[in-house]
């Protein structure tokens, strides 16, 4: 199960990032109106779902004795 959701999360994750790229270089007059806005929110959604994505794949601890 966690490496259906690390794959899922990679997905979604890769498609934001392409997201965030698209308004960084954006020249739609559109976006460019509120770039500032978009951006804070791209990137404030990226880095928890990078941070998880990271955190799935890293796999389970062992514990030791």
């Amino acid at each position: 199960m966690r490496r259906f959701l690390a794959i899922l999360f990679t997905v979604v994750t890769l498609f934001a990032i392409k997201e965030c790229v698209y308004i960084f270089t954006s020249t739609d007059p559109d976006i460019v109106v509120k770039k500032t806005q978009l951006s804070i929110v791209a990137i404030s959604i990226i880095i928890p779902l990078m941070l998880f994505t990271l955190w799935l794949w890293s796999g389970k601890r062992k514990q030791t004795l």
